[in-house]
Parts: C-alpha cells; structure tokens; sequence
C-alpha cells in the first residue's frame, strides 16, 4: 500500500508540474461559443436540453457559479478527468499486470505532449472526461468477479463515458468481449457483455438521427465538401501520422493539414500500418500485447470512418488509444529490465523521455495561452490550412496590421473558395480600410457561400444605410433578422432605418416591441424619444 501511495504522489506531481503553467490560459476556439458567448451556460434549465450529454453542461454550470468567466474554473474540471485517468491506469495494470508496467505507463501518459490539447484545450476536455469514465467501468468490470455489485456500478460508468462523448466509446463495448478472451472466460461470461453491447448500438441509433445536423454544422461552418474519403489511403495517413505523433511529438497542432504525401512517403506509411496490424496478428498467443495493440485499433475506430464526419487527424482523439502503445512499450521495456544488463541504462532513458516529453508538453502548454499564441503556432505547422489563414488575419487584424491581415484572409479564400466566413472577415478589413465597395463586393459573397452568416447581412445594410440607400439597407437587415430572430441589435438597427425613411409609425412600433423584451434597453428608449419629438 506505501508503494501505491508513493507512485500515486509521482503522478500527482508529474501531471501538476507540468500542467500548472496552463491553468490560467484563455478561452479559445469553441470554447468561446460553448462557454463565453453562450448566455445559457449558467442557467440550470439548459442543462436538461441535452439529456444524453449533460454532464459537461452541468460541470460548466457549476465551474460558472464558482468563479464566473474565469478560464481556470473550467480548466481544472480537465485537469480532474486526466489525473484521475491516470490514477485507473496504473490500477488497472497493477492489476493485470505488475507495478513498474503500471508506473511506466501510467507516468507517461501523464505528461504525453500529443495528448495535452485534450487536456489543456477547455473544449477538448470531454476526451478525458469520457475516457474517465470508460476506465473507471473497465477496472470495475475486472473487480467484478469478486463482488457483483462492481459488475453493475461498471455498466453505469459505461454509460456515463457516452453521455461524456457521444461517438468515441461506441466501439469500446468489445474491449469487454477481449478481456474475456484475453484475460478472463470468454465462454463463461460472454453474456456479461451485452449490456455494454446494448448501450453502444443505442448511441449508434442516437447518432443516426443527429448526423443530419453534424453535416449541416460541417458544411456550414467548416466548410466541409460532401463526399467519401477511401479508407485505403485514410487509415494508412492517420496511423503513421498518430504513431509519429506518439514517438516524435515535434509538430503539434490543432490543424493537421499537412497530410498530402507523395508515392514513396504514402507507401512508407502503409507498409508502417500494415507491419503494424501484422505485429498484431503475430502475438495472437501473447495476450497482454494481442489485447493492448487491438486496444489502440478498437478506441481509435470511430474516427477511422471515410464519410468526412470527423478529422482524420486530431491529437485529442488519441487521448485513450495512446494507452493501448504506451501499455504495449511499457511491458516490453519492462521485459528488457528484467535482465541486470538493461535495467539501469533503460530506467535512466525513461527518466530522459518523460523529462523531454514534460517540457514538450510545457513549452506546447505557452501555444495555448491566447489567441495569438495558439493562431501564430497553427500558422507554422499547418500552412496549407484556410482555417489557420483565417484565425491568423484576426490575430493581425486586432494587432492593427490591416494589410497582413487582407492577405492571410485572402490566402484562406484561395485554399477554400467556399469559405463565406473568410469573405466575411475580408469585408471587415475593407471596411476598416475605407474601402465600401471591396467591403460590400465581399459580404456579398460570404452571404451567398453561407446563408446563415445574418453578420454579413448586417453589415451590408449598414453599408447601405451610410450611402443612404436605405430600401437596400431595410431587406438585408430584415434578412439579417429572419435568420437570428433573437437578436435585440438587429431590431434597433431595424427600428433606425425606418427612422431614415421617415416611417416614424413603423418604428415605434419596433422600439415599443424591443422595449416590452428589455425594458432596460437604452437603445431603444433613445429611438422612441426619437419618433414620439
């Protein structure tokens, strides 16, 4: 018991020393429209809005009432989910295998750079959190055989990690099945799997049904092209380039973009994977490595699909799957240490990995620290991305470098002729520059790339309304209006145009209907003043 408090303490520390230096890190990326821009997030009723995944609504609710917009609240909540992942690992191969497996690959993962934007990134955290979870009702499902009630608190926790994550445990219910095989009665106890079975086919029918709106939010705000990637090319690009990621974490990033590769590269790459699913098929008798190499293929599954719902690379997808390597390494280090001549040369080289790896992951730790950071980081590892080229003209465009800011926005266009939110940043620098018509030439074609972009529409009529062509102005910000109807801005602007075409009576009808909405509304008492002289 002393010894697990002593390596439990390693852990603790190795994952606080190097993830403090992120605590108090920005919102950023989705963060800032599930979190910051999002006016639900500290009402209690819109956690019941989504009852298969509410638990990171109310872990957001609870980290808002504590400390309001502060970063750090939300943060911890990640911090939580990844040292307690870390604890059940080493539980877990303590249990099925021995201490120093465990300590390996327990301190690794810890630290691992390719698995810190899961950890660091606020959004990303629901990576940990699922795999929490799964862990959790693993290492109770191997308890089970000694006391029943483990049996049924691991289907719970099974069913908790899908309402954490929607699609990546869907696979993991045959993790039960080979533990059987592996390490348990598969004939036996067969029958102890189908509820775990049972919960993933009815998230598969969960997410039949919602896999119109993830295309429609895809096509509509990443720009995603309808079609099917060949598996035959995917799989191979997305192996290698994890197992480089996992080996050799130099080029981290949020954008995988750079996953064009010659003949000879993508052939290297595929021989990597085959040799890799044929080391697999060899230690079919050597069950430790047979379950832990399938272990990685099984978790990383639901992102191996070619119908473009997902990334084919993203480092925090490899939060889990990491394990089934790191486990793998670490039993095979662990074999190599047990000859006198080895020992000491290997725990010396480990030390050096996970002190190499920790200040990786620190250094990684400062990309995310704002948005300028994260954009300009991006921008030297992902140059073929329209994303990165986007986010990077905001960053020179808050920066005040306008003419920077035009051509990153104008580089992402030629990347991604269909990227309307691009065109719509391009107009904002336009317009910043004076230049009205550029401006109105490119809202005009970020509404017709994306109907949806009310912003665009907005801006338009206001262009119009300063050029007095105020008919023009009315049917964009009523178009502006029909697309975000909530939106208190887009009626005071509404209510000001009928002012301008002298229709008094039509606008106080629109200040009296904003006013009984807000009746604080300071805008809007102004326009009523107005129209009442």
């Amino acid at each position: 018991m002393k010894t697990h408090k002593f390596n439990l303490s390693i852990l603790t520390i190795l994952v606080v020393f190097t993830f403090t230096n992120a605590l108090n890190n920005a919102f950023l990326s989705d963060d800032l429209a599930e979190i910051v821009q999002n006016p639900n997030v500290g009402h209690f009723s819109y956690i019941f809005t989504h009852p298969f995944g509410f638990i990171r609504i109310l872990l957001n609710f609870v980290a808002f009432h504590l400390g309001g917009l502060n970063p750090a609240f939300f943060r911890i909540i990640n911090y939580g989910f990844h040292l307690g992942s870390v604890y059940l690992i080493y539980f877990i191969l303590n249990r099925l295998l021995n201490k120093r497996v465990a300590l390996i690959t327990s301190a690794i993962f810890a630290i691992h750079p390719a698995i810190s934007e899961a950890v660091v990134w606020i959004s990303g955290g629901t990576y940990p959190q699922f795999a929490f979870f799964f862990l959790l009702s693993f290492y109770l499902y191997i308890l089970s055989s000694k006391n029943r009630l483990f049996y049924f608190l691991s289907i719970i926790f099974y069913l908790l990690s899908f309402m954490s994550h929607p699609v990546m445990p869907l696979a993991l219910f045959s993790v039960f099945l080979l533990y059987e095989f592996c390490f348990g009665n598969l004939k036996a106890n067969w029958k102890k799997t189908i509820p775990f079975l049972s919960l993933s086919l009815i998230y598969v029918l969960i997410n039949i049904s919602a896999l119109p709106e993830r295309e429609t939010t895809l096509q509509s705000v990443h720009y995603q092209e309808r079609g099917i990637d060949n598996p035959f090319v995917l799989i191979p690009v997305a192996i290698s380039s994890y197992f480089e990621l996992l080996f050799f974490p130099k080029t981290l990033t949020l954008y995988h973009s750079e996953l064009a590769f010659g003949s000879l590269e993508f052939a290297v790459r595929a021989l990597i994977c085959l040799a890799f699913i044929g080391i697999i098929f060899l230690n079919f008798r050597k069950k430790v490595i047979f379950f832990w190499l399938s272990f990685f293929w099984i978790s990383l599954a639901p992102t191996l699909t070619p119908f473009r719902l997902n990334w084919i690379v993203a480092e925090r997808y490899l939060y889990l799957p990491s394990l089934g390597i790191l486990v793998s390494l670490a039993y095979f280090l662990d074999k190599l240490a047990q000859k006198k001549q080895y020992k000491y040369g290997l725990y010396g080289l480990l030390t050096i990995v996970i002190i190499l790896f920790s200040i990786r992951t620190i250094v990684r730790n400062i990309d995310w620290k704002n948005e300028d950071n994260l954009w300009i980081a991006t921008g030297k590892t992902s140059p073929s991305s329209p994303n990165t080229h986007n986010n990077l003209g905001d960053v020179y465009g808050r920066q005040g470098d306008k003419q920077k800011a035009l051509r990153e926005f104008q580089r992402a266009i030629e990347l991604k002729p269909n990227y309307g939110d691009a065109y719509h940043n391009l107009g904002n620098t336009y317009r910043e520059l004076g230049n009205l018509d550029k401006a109105l030439e490119s809202y005009q074609m970020a509404a017709k790339l994306n109907p949806n972009l009310w912003q665009s529409y907005q801006n338009i009529a206001a262009i119009y309304f300063q050029a007095k062509q105020y008919d023009n102005a009315l049917a964009n910000i009523q178009k502006a209006i029909s697309i975000n109807p909530k939106n208190i801005n887009l009626y005071n602007n509404l209510g000001v145009i009928y002012i301008a075409k002298g229709d008094n009576a039509k606008a106080k009808e629109i200040f009296t209907q904003i006013l009984k909405a807000d009746p604080q509304n300071q805008f809007a008492k102004a326009g009523l003043t107005e129209v009442n002289k």
